[in-house]
Parts: structure tokens; C-alpha cells; sequence
């Protein structure tokens, strides 16, 4: 499986076991958390303890749902912030340590599977976040003012001072389509909702799914209509131009997180710690999404693979030219981009071979031969920096055999002289900026 993932792919098999290491590393965080509330002692030990025996008992009651809830991409970032809270020094001004974020994982979890519980939370910036199902809004609310959820009797509610707000259990269409400021809650809205698999959401709520926090910024329905509309296209194309593809990207992602970005550019990058997410600007068409997603989806395979086996000498000090950024790389940094890359080329190959219109396939013959040649390229300096662990030269090798099938393919000689054009203009500007010895 390893060599399956190193070639590019991979297949629903090795998503899975990718998804259930980064749930054992989920529990392994959540249970950091308690133990590091546990040595400050006092009311955060207890809430600590509290929340990681409901989620027990929520798991008990239907493991799936712990399992889906903590592998929730949020989650592990916020878990994250949390133990850094708990094992920094507070000798300085910052914000006191807390174990919200754990307490919110196992509100959902009884709000999930239906277990009597009353969770004790904080309300931040005017609302309740709960992941992966939304925001109760309580604009009176002052910063750290206590908000209460109970599942004990009815449907699930929030409330926070006077004002209870109602979770609804199901995500209403005829709601998100008529969305205003005033609502109470907040529903996180579908991309895809199948039957048997946990919903593909377009997360526009949760800070901890950004890089840095901040709030990803609540869209207007308009701005959801268009994105639920141009991922339904992009959805599609997946299927049936990149079907092995379109299977991974279903096992791996629960979320989309849309943000502000300039729209003329595509703009997307993921996380190491949230599995499962992308962040991507506004699309501009069915197809850049669907690279888009692509691209992203080969990040998320080997951050969560890192995660098991380490690639890259740690702390080599290293920098290399990456045909793709603006900036030196370190191994890891390159390794990434190799592989995403070397995605991004057998997306292109795949696009060239059912693409008609004319602008259409000159993109994706240009595009394949650009990405497929600097993939090569950059996974060479890579082979020849000695920075890879064994384990990573294996992965390397993988790649090299995987990119000297794609130099097989031929392509027309326009098409190669635009590559290489484009490539030489990147690498003139890099040489511009950071001189001439790379």
C-alpha cells in the first residue's frame, strides 16, 4: 500500500487506513488534553474528565459517530491549540488555558447519538460553535458568558442566559435557501449528503480550519448557490473523466473551506493536522475546482502518511528550488510538492484525453508536459540532497518510476517549447529574487 500511495494513488483502501491512524492520533491528542487539564487540577481537570467520559459513553453507544466526530478535520487542530494552551507558560498576558475544545467534540457527540447529557461551554465572538453542525447565535453575549447544551429531553438546544436556541437534527434545504442574519443557528451546508457516508460540508464557520484561525467568514446564500453549483459540475467531471480519483476524494474529504481570496487566481492549500479539508478560493470553473481538489487531496495522503512514517531528515537545515512557489523549500516542503504535483501532471493526462475543445486540450497538453517535467525534476533534487530517511528515498523511487512512465507519453513539440518556456520564466524570476545559488 505504501508503494500505492507513493505512485499517486492509493484507492479507498489505503484512505481508509490513513483515516483510522488519524483517529488513533485523535484519541491520543484528546487524551493529552485531559491528562495536561488534569495536572493544573481544579474546575478545568474536571471538565476535562467529564468530557472524555461522555465521549466514552457516546462511543459505547455508536462508535462510528465518535469515530466520524473526531476525525472531523477540525478537531485535531483545535486539540492542538488546546495542549498548547495547557503546556505553555502563562507567566505572560494571553488567553487562559481551556478545555472548550475537547467539551465541544463530546456535546457533539451526544447531540449525535442521542445521549442524555448537559455540556457546559463558553460563548466566543457572539455565538456557540459546535463542529461539523453549526453556530448558535447569541449576539448579546459577552465573551466567556457560560452557554449550556442539552440533549436530556426533546431535540438538542443551546441556551445562553434567556435565549435557547433549538439544534435541528436535520439540515433543512428550504432554510439554507433562505438564510438571514438573524437566524439563530447556523447550519453547516452540504456539498454532498449520500446515504451510506458522512456528509461533504462547506465549512464557512469553524476558525480552527484555517491556517492561523480566524473565521473563514459566513457566506451569503448567493455566494453558496454558485459554490454548490460549480462543485456539482466539478463533482461530475471527477467521475467521469478521474474516477479512481473521484473514489479517493470521497473517502478523504469531509470538508471545503471557501475563502476570500482574489479571484484571479486559484487559490487552495490544506493542513498537516486537519485531514479530510481543503481551503480554496472562489472557483472559477467546474474544472479549476476539480484540480483544485485533486491537488489538495494528494496533500492531505501524505500529511496523514508522515504521520505514520517519517520521510525527510528531521531538522536538516535545507533549502531547494521548487518549480511551483516563490520561495525555498525544505525536503518536506519539496516532497509535498513533488507529490502534488506528479497528481496534478496524471490530472492533466487524464484531461488531455477527453478534452475537445481546442483551448481546453491545449491547456491540459501544456499543463501535463510543465508539471510532469518539473515534478521530475524537483523529486530528483530531492533523490540527490540526502535528506531523505530510508523510508523516504523508497517513497522517491516510487515517484521517479511513477514520473519516467509519464515522460513516455509523448507530446507535441508546441506544447513542450510552451512548458518550457513557462518553467524557464518561473525559475528567472525565483533567480531574481533569491540569487543564483540554486
Amino acid at each position: 500500500m505504501f508503494h500505492e500511495i507513493a505512485s499517486g494513488n492509493g484507492g479507498p483502501r489505503a484512505l481508509s487506513l490513513l483515516r483510522n491512524a488519524e483517529y488513533s492520533r485523535r484519541v491520543i491528542l484528546a487524551r493529552a488534553v485531559v491528562e495536561q487539564a488534569e495536572r493544573r487540577g481544579g474546575a478545568l481537570a474536571a471538565q476535562a474528565r467529564d468530557a472524555w467520559s461522555l465521549l466514552g459513553a457516546a462511543h459505547r453507544r455508536a462508535p462510528s459517530v465518535v469515530h466520524e466526530m473526531l476525525t472531523y478535520p477540525s478537531v485535531g487542530p483545535a486539540q492542538l491549540w488546546a495542549l498548547n494552551q495547557l503546556t505553555t507558560d502563562r507567566s505572560t498576558a494571553g488567553p487562559p488555558p481551556s478545555v472548550d475544545a475537547l467539551t465541544a467534540v463530546a456535546a457533539v457527540a451526544a447531540v449525535r447519538t442521542g445521549l442524555p447529557a448537559a455540556v457546559r461551554l463558553t460563548v466566543h465572538s457572539g455565538g456557540l460553535l459546535l463542529p461539523s453542525l453549526g453556530r448558535a447565535r447569541f449576539p448579546l453575549a459577552s465573551d466567556g458568558e457560560p452557554a449550556l447544551v442539552s440533549t436530556t429531553s426533546g431535540s438538542p438546544t443551546v441556551q445562553c442566559g434567556a435565549t435557547t436556541v433549538r439544534i435541528p437534527r436535520e439540515r433543512s434545504d428550504h432554510a439554507l435557501a433562505h438564510e438571514d442574519a438573524d437566524m439563530p443557528w447556523l447550519p453547516l451546508r452540504e456539498l454532498l449528503a449520500p446515504a451510506d457516508d458522512p456528509a461533504l460540508l462547506l465549512d464557512d464557520l469553524d476558525p480552527h480550519l484555517l491556517p492561523g484561525g480566524g473565521h473563514p467568514g459566513r457566506l451569503t446564500v448567493c455566494q453558496w448557490q454558485r459554490w454548490r453549483c460549480v462543485f456539482e459540475e466539478a463533482w461530475q467531471l471527477l467521475h467521469t473523466v478521474h474516477p479512481g480519483q473521484a473514489v479517493e476524494a470521497r473517502s478523504a474529504y469531509r470538508a471545503i473551506v471557501p475563502t476570500g481570496a482574489p479571484t484571479d487566481r486559484n487559490i487552495s492549500s490544506s493542513s498537516d493536522e486537519a485531514f479530510g479539508c481543503s481551503v480554496l478560493s472562489v472557483p472559477r470553473s467546474p474544472l479549476d475546482l476539480a484540480l483544485a481538489l485533486v491537488h489538495e487531496l494528494q496533500h492531505n495522503k501524505l500529511s496523514a502518511l508522515t504521520h505514520l512514517v517519517d520521510l525527510v531528515v528531521r531538522e536538516s537545515g535545507a533549502l531547494f528550488y521548487a518549480p511551483w512557489r516563490e520561495d525555498p523549500r525544505p525536503p518536506g516542503g519539496l516532497l509535498h510538492g513533488v507529490y502534488a504535483h506528479m497528481g496534478v501532471a496524471q490530472f492533466w493526462r487524464r484531461q488531455r484525453r477527453a478534452s475537445k475543445d481546442g483551448a481546453t486540450a491545449w491547456r491540459a497538453v501544456v499543463e501535463f508536459a510543465r508539471w510532469r517535467d518539473a515534478a521530475k525534476e524537483a523529486n530528483e533534487t530531492l533523490l540527490a540532497g540526502g535528506c531523505l530517511t530510508e523510508a523516504g528515498r523508497r517513497f522517491a523511487e516510487q515517484m521517479r518510476s511513477t514520473l519516467a512512465e509519464l515522460a513516455q507519453e509523448p507530446v507535441p513539440r508546441a506544447a513542450t517549447a510552451r512548458a518550457k518556456e513557462l518553467g524557464d520564466e518561473h525559475r528567472d524570476r525565483w533567480l531574481l529574487d533569491h540569487g543564483a545559488r540554486w
